[in-house]
C-alpha cells in the first residue's frame, strides 16, 4: 500500500512520521510532501531516501500560497495514484484532505492536537474549529491520543466508526548506551524540558517557575532544549529577557535543537522532565523520558493526562507556577519518590508508547480505512 503522508513535517510530527517510516512494515510505501519552511533532513528507509515533495505551505494562513500548496498536492497526487493519503496538523489536513476529495482518493486526518486549541480568542477558536467541521469530507480519522479521539467525536462531528486511535509511540531505548553530554557534570542537579519557546509550550511560565525553584534550592539548573534560529522559536527573546530580569542565566540554559543522542543524554541524567504545555497531541518528549525512567511534573492538559497518570509516574499540575515549583522542590527533595514515579514511567512506557509493540496496530487501522 502506498500512503503519500501531507503536512508540515517538523517538530513532532516529523519524529512521529520517522518513526513510523523506520518500523512499519515492507508492504507499505511511504512518500513525503513537506512544507516550505520545514527542515532538509532526508526521509530514510533501508538505506534508501524516500520520494519527498516541496509545497510552498508556511506555517501562517495565506490564502493564495495555501490554494497554491493545494493545486501542489493535487498534481503529486495524481503523479503518485496513492492508496491513501495521510495528512498531520491542521494546515497540513485542510490542504491534504481537500485534495484527496477533489481526486477520489481515501484520506486519513492526525490533528496532532486540534487547530482551535491554538486560538487565542473565543472568535478565533469558532473559526478553527468550524474549519475542522467542515473540511472533513470523507476522511477518516488517526488520533494519537485517547483525548484527542473523544474530541473529534464529541466537538469536530466525527461519525465514531471513521475515528481510530492509535498512541504516539516511540522506540525503545538501550539507555546503557546514552553517554553524558559534553560540558555536563554526571552529579549536576537539572530540570530538563524539549520545546521551542512558544505560545504553545508556554516557556514563559517556565522562567516563573525556575525563579520559584531557584530561590528555595539554589543549585538546581534548568536546561531547554529546542530554541536557535533555524527553528520556529517565537517567544525565544521574550524568554532571554525574563531570564535575565530575574538573574537566572547562571542556572537557566537555553540550547538549540540537538542531535537526538545528545537531547537524550539530557533526559537520562536529569532528575525530573517538566512541560508546562498549553495543549498537547500526545508529547513525544515526555514519552522519551518516561522511556529513560524520568518522573514528570506537566500541566494539566490534553495530551499530558494521556501520558501523565497524577501521583504514578508524574504529577499534573494547574496553570500556577506557585504549585509547579511546590511539587518541583518536593520532588527534589524526594528521591524515593522520584525514583518509584520513574519506575513507573517506564512501565507505562513499556505497555502502552512502545512502537515495536504498536506498529501492527497502525498497519491494521491503515489497511482497514483503505478497505472501507
Amino acid at each position: 500500500m502506498k500512503v503519500l503522508h501531507v503536512g508540515p513535517l517538523k517538530g513532532g510530527i516529523d519524529a512521529y512520521f520517522r518513526i513510523i517510516l523506520s518500523h512499519i512494515g515492507c508492504d507499505f510505501d511511504f512518500v513525503a510532501v513537506r512544507g516550505a519552511d520545514d527542515g532538509d533532513r532526508p526521509y530514510v528507509r533501508n538505506g534508501q531516501e524516500i520520494k519527498t515533495y516541496r509545497t510552498v505551505t508556511h506555517r501562517a494562513l495565506n490564502p493564495l500560497r495555501d490554494l497554491w500548496a493545494l493545486l501542489q498536492v493535487i498534481w503529486i497526487i495524481r503523479k503518485e495514484h496513492p492508496d491513501l493519503v495521510h495528512c498531520h496538523s491542521a494546515k497540513g489536513g485542510v490542504i491534504g484532505r481537500t485534495a484527496a476529495f477533489l481526486t477520489g482518493k481515501k484520506c486519513v486526518y492526525t490533528p496532532h492536537a486540534f487547530s482551535f486549541f491554538a486560538a487565542k480568542s473565543e472568535r478565533m477558536k469558532r473559526l478553527y474549529l468550524w474549519i475542522e467541521r467542515h473540511t472533513k469530507f470523507h476522511s477518516s480519522l488517526i488520533a494519537c491520543s485517547g483525548t484527542e479521539r473523544m474530541l473529534a467525536i464529541r466537538k469536530v462531528d466525527y461519525p465514531e466508526k471513521k475515528v481510530f486511535l492509535w498512541n504516539n509511540s516511540i522506540p525503545d531505548v538501550d539507555i546503557e548506551m546514552i553517554e553524558c553530554p559534553n560540558g555536563l557534570a554526571a552529579d549536576e542537579q537539572y530540570i530538563v524540558t524539549i520545546a521551542r519557546p512558544s505560545y504553545q509550550k508556554n516557556t514563559l511560565m517556565m522562567v516563573e517557575i525556575m525563579n520559584k525553584v531557584h530561590k528555595v534550592l539554589p543549585n538546581v539548573k534548568f536546561y531547554l532544549l529546542g530554541a536557535g534560529d533555524n527553528v520556529y522559536a517565537p517567544l525565544q527573546n521574550e524568554m532571554k529577557e525574563l531570564i535575565r530580569k530575574y538573574d537566572l542565566e547562571s542556572v537557566c540554559k537555553m540550547l538549540p535543537w540537538l542531535p537526538h543522542k545528545d537531547a537524550l543524554g539530557y533526559l537520562k541524567y536529569a532528575q525530573l522532565y517538566l512541560t508546562t504545555s498549553l495543549y498537547e497531541g500526545l508529547p513525544i518528549a515526555v514519552l522519551e523520558a518516561m522511556s529513560l525512567g524520568k518522573a514528570i511534573v506537566a500541566s494539566d492538559v490534553v495530551g499530558n493526562r494521556d501520558c501523565v497518570q497524577d501521583g504514578l509516574n508524574g504529577m499534573l499540575m494547574p496553570m500556577e507556577s506557585e504549585s509547579f515549583a511546590d511539587t518541583i522542590c518536593e520532588l527534589l527533595k524526594d528521591e524515593d519518590r522520584r525514583a518509584l514515579m520513574g519506575k513507573n514511567a517506564r512501565k507505562l512506557f513499556e505497555t502502552e508508547f512502545m512502537v515495536e509493540q504498536r506498529i501492527q496496530q497502525l498497519e491494521s487501522i491503515y489497511t482497514k480505512i483503505y478497505h472501507a
